[in-house]
């Protein structure tokens, strides 16, 4: 979900766990009551063995740093989004291609039937454990000075991209001037103009404050972002089994719940960004057929720069959109 930052740090006293749970997301978010749903069920199963504290706001800082902290065991969980992920899991750069996906059912489909259990392999190689797929949703475009409304209003544009290597060769694709900010510093750079526009969802811009410094947001919808949740594999293998059953909880089922809170506060925010004074366009279906003709090669592009595991990735997603066409 830019979706959720969640972190976790165990300590043990006694025979009790005291962890801390953790998100840039702020109070009142989808994210920041699954966290406390999380909590509520955790504590209740383990009889209070296991407790759990929320910090919320983003205390300790970006995406990149939390994945970090949480490979070498020094934070034990994490939710963060893909584009972030794929620091380290490369093979997550294809679920941010712009348009990968047709409709957030579609996307649901491929990734619970078709990715889950190959990207559990692939997190366990990467010291890390993945409980469930969670998200952030469609991104659109957000604009201190102009609406976007085809490839070439980005020509030039200072836009804060998000450090992801697919989401700077997007943006170097339109011509625009990405630079790479993490999340606590964006709102500093569009006020001061180092950058004048930014890509993320309604719902994490209102979250995050920064429609406080755009007059313009055209609903581009141009990339579906999931996001996970995680835990250190140097952690987890510390744990009793009885443990991992309760923090695991209903492993990926878990992302139903995530998906609809998102979803369902997320219908009504662009009424929130109007209210504001944010002007709002929606591109039609021939708008965003430019966009999608100008990106004409490009997921072969980011395949191909990721070797045979992004290959086989994109394989499964493919497959997985055909069975869901035939399954309509």
């Amino acid at each position: 979900m830019k979706f959720i930052f969640l972190f976790i740090v165990l300590a043990i006293n006694g025979y009790a766990l005291d962890l801390k749970f953790g998100t840039i997301a702020p109070a009142g978010t989808p994210w920041a009551q699954a966290l406390e749903d999380i909590k509520t069920r955790v504590e209740k199963e383990s009889q209070g063995k296991i407790k759990i504290k929320t910090y919320l706001g983003g205390q300790i800082g970006g995406e990149l740093e939390i994945l970090q902290k949480v490979r070498r065991g020094q934070i034990q969980g994490a939710g963060i989004t893909c584009g972030a992920m794929a620091s380290v899991i490369p093979e997550l750069d294809i679920l941010e291609i712009p348009y990968l996906f047709e409709s957030s059912e579609e996307a649901d489909y491929v990734l619970d039937q078709h990715l889950f259990s190959k990207f559990q392999k692939i997190f366990d190689t990467k010291d890390l454990i993945l409980l469930t797929w969670a998200e952030n949703g469609w991104r659109s475009i957000g604009h201190k000075s102009k609406m976007i409304k085809s490839p070439s209003d980005l020509k030039g544009v200072k836009i804060r991209s998000q450090e992801s290597k697919v989401h700077l060769a997007f943006w170097k694709r339109m011509q625009a001037a990405p630079q790479a900010i993490s999340i606590p510093e964006v709102l500093p750079a569009l006020q001061t103009g180092v950058v004048e526009a930014f890509d993320n969802t309604p719902l994490f811009t209102l979250a995050a404050e920064w429609q406080s410094a755009i007059k313009y947001y055209s609903v581009t919808d141009h990339i579906f972002q999931p996001a996970v949740v995680v835990y250190s594999k140097k952690f987890w293998n510390k744990l009793s089994e009885s443990d991992r059953k309760i923090l695991l909880g209903s492993g990926n089922a878990q992302a139903v719940g995530f998906r609809k809170s998102v979803r369902e506060l997320g219908q009504g925010l662009i009424g929130v960004l109007k209210e504001q004074g944010i002007q709002i366009y929606q591109l039609n279906n021939a708008e965003k057929s430019v966009f999608k003709k100008s990106l004409e090669g490009f997921d072969q592009e980011i395949v191909k720069s990721l070797g045979a595991g992004g290959e086989e990735i994109y394989k499964l997603i493919q497959n997985g959109k055909m069975e869901f066409k035939g399954k309509k």
